[in-house]
C-alpha cells in the first residue's frame, strides 16, 4: 500500500469517525435539554465556577424535584432568588424557621461567604442528582439557531469529506502480486483497480 492510500484510508477513518461522534454528542447533548425534562427533572447550565470544584463552569446539572420538608443541609441544590428570579446551583449550610416556613441558607463551595440572604425552600427547584462536566457548552451550543447550523455544517463538511476520500479511490487500496484491488469486497473477489 503506498504512503498516499495509507494517508487517504487513515483519514477516511478519521472523518467517519468524527462524524460518528458528532452525532453521538449531538443525540446526548438533545436527550439532555429535551428528554429529561419529560421525565419531570429539571437540566441547568451552570454558568459560574461558585461550585467548583464539585460542579464546574460548563457542567450540566439534572435536577430532581424535592419538597421543601426533604431539604437537608448538604444537598446542592437549584433555585431562583433575588428580585430576577436568576436560577442558581448552590450547597444548603443551614436550614431556619422562619413563621412557620422553612428557608433555607446556601453558599457556593467556592464561595469564601454564604449568599447574601435567607431563601424561602418553597424556591428551590430541585436537588441535583446528576452533573455532567463540559456537557453544559454542548447544550448552550445546541439551543442556539447559530448553533445548530454550525452542527450542520460541519455534519455536511464530514460527509463530503468521506464522500471526496471514498470516490479518489485511494483509500482502502491494497497491492496484491501485480496488481492494485480495493478492500470493499469479500476475500478473494479482487476487482483490478
Amino acid at each position: 500500500m503506498s504512503t498516499n492510500a495509507r494517508a487517504a484510508t487513515w483519514l477516511r477513518r478519521f472523518v467517519n469517525g468524527a462524524l460518528i461522534l458528532l452525532v453521538i454528542v449531538s443525540l446526548f447533548a438533545t436527550v439532555l435539554a429535551r428528554v429529561v425534562p419529560m421525565t419531570g427533572r429539571s437540566t441547568f447550565v451552570v454558568a459560574g465556577g461558585s461550585m467548583s470544584p464539585a460542579i464546574g463552569i460548563g457542567s450540566a446539572v439534572i435536577v430532581d424535584p424535592i419538597s421543601a420538608g426533604s431539604i437537608a443541609v448538604g444537598d446542592v441544590v437549584s433555585l431562583r432568588s433575588g428580585p430576577e428570579r436568576a436560577i442558581f446551583t448552590h450547597r444548603v449550610i443551614r436550614i431556619a424557621d422562619r413563621d412557620g416556613a422553612i428557608w433555607i441558607e446556601t453558599k457556593g463551595d467556592a464561595n469564601a461567604m454564604p449568599d447574601p440572604s435567607l431563601t424561602p425552600a418553597t424556591e428551590v427547584i430541585g436537588r441535583v442528582g446528576v452533573s455532567i462536566p463540559a456537557a453544559g457548552y454542548l447544550i448552550a451550543l445546541l439551543s442556539s439557531p447559530r448553533g445548530i447550523v454550525f452542527v450542520i455544517l460541519l455534519g455536511l463538511v464530514l460527509l463530503f469529506a468521506g464522500w471526496m476520500l471514498e470516490s479518489s479511490g485511494l483509500a482502502d487500496r491494497r497491492v496484491v502480486g501485480e496488481r492494485t484491488v480495493r478492500d470493499d469486497g469479500p476475500v478473494g473477489s479482487a476487482d483490478p483497480a
